[in-house]
């Protein structure tokens, strides 16, 4: 292998543009370290204006740490807890509580063929309207024999009245043609009324429900047929240690689980004469055994005010689970006897 000669000339001129060229590239390089240098420190301001809160957040923050809005913002707060406090000493609420109502049990009086059923479902009616026609045709054979016979009854009644005007007959034998008469008047008003009862009236004014029944059914003597249901209102489960303000008259509110964000108002009507314990199908003895004491609960009956209810009657049906609160407040102390709905009634902002 020939050893390179550094005196040749070929050699040196290599050397030198290896040398310029070095010289090129460290100043290239030079010229590149300020602009790199800068870019974190633009990065970091960057970061730092993105850090920093909006004119909003600064306002807020300095609101916040101003002491009169701390004491303020205290004494709302204590001021609102106050109020609830007051008003929870004012009311008296619960969540065991249902609607409920009068449910007449429509059933047939005497057994036949059903021809007309007038009603439908969930339909309103009033008291005395038609529900049901029975086929009228055997009672009213039974009505022509019954007439029959009480004609006959009556004719022999007069002769043996004016027989024994005249002395021809006893007076034993006249008991009996009277006796005859009147067990055949007795047998024609019973078959004038199992030939009415083929006709169906309603009860009361309501809405039907539970209907079971359609024409050409065979129904007999005590078959259910439907429901009249008549009137509403709210049995409240208080706790016994509830009870202590709470009188008669005073007004109440009622919220419907079914129907949210409306609120009702009505009034205590009266309250059971036994706790629901009382009532139960096994009451507790507590004679016997250890003694465990338990808060009973007493049905209060609370009655919808009918302004407040208006539009809502169809909607507000027995079953519904509720929430009412009574406020203590007036009523009255000593009465025992339940508000009658028809006869009086109380304002539902006044409480008596």
């Amino acid at each position: 292998m020939t050893t390179p000669n550094p005196s040749a000339p070929e050699f040196t001129e290599g050397y030198k543009a290896g040398f310029h060229e070095g010289i090129e590239q460290a100043r290239e390089e030079f010229k590149k370290k300020p602009e790199e240098a800068k870019k974190p420190e633009d990065a970091k301001d960057q970061k730092e204006e993105k850090a920093k809160p909006s004119p909003l957040r600064q306002k807020i923050g300095a609101l916040v740490r101003n002491r009169a809005f701390q004491i303020v913002a205290v004494l709302l707060v204590l001021l609102v807890i106050a109020y609830f406090i007051y008003e929870a000493m004012r009311h008296e609420s619960t969540d065991d509580a249902y609607t409920s109502g009068h449910v007449h049990n429509i059933a047939a009086r005497v057994t036949g063929t059903v021809l007309n059923v007038n009603v439908d479902d969930n339909e309103v009616v009033k008291q005395g309207q038609i529900l049901v026609e029975l086929d009228p045709t055997d009672y009213e054979v039974q009505v022509a024999q019954a007439e029959a016979n009480y004609a006959k009854a009556l004719a022999d009644n007069e002769r043996a009245k004016k027989l024994q005007g005249n002395g021809a007959i006893s007076q034993q034998d006249y008991d009996q043609f009277t006796a005859a008469l009147k067990v055949a008047a007795a047998q024609l008003k019973d078959a004038r009324d199992q030939l009415a009862y083929t006709v169906i009236r309603s009860p009361a004014d309501g809405r039907i429900g539970h209907k079971s029944v359609d024409t050409g059914n065979r129904v007999t003597a005590g078959s259910a047929l439907m429901a009249v249901v008549e009137d509403v209102w709210v049995v409240a489960n208080y706790k016994e240690t509830q009870l202590g303000k709470m009188r008669v008259g005073q007004t109440a509110t009622v919220n419907i689980d079914a129907i949210p964000g409306k609120t009702f108002r009505g009034y205590v009507d009266s309250w059971s004469p036994g706790s629901g314990s009382v009532f139960a199908l096994l009451p507790p003895d507590n004679a016997t055994g250890n003694f465990t004491k338990i808060v009973q609960r007493v049905p209060v009956k609370i009655r919808f005010d009918p302004d407040s209810i208006r539009g809502y009657e169809q909607r507000i049906v027995p079953g519904l689970s509720c929430e009412p609160s009574v406020l203590l407040e007036g009523g009255e102390a000593n009465r025992t006897s339940p508000v009658h709905p028809q006869l009086e009634w109380i304002p539902p902002d006044a409480g008596r």
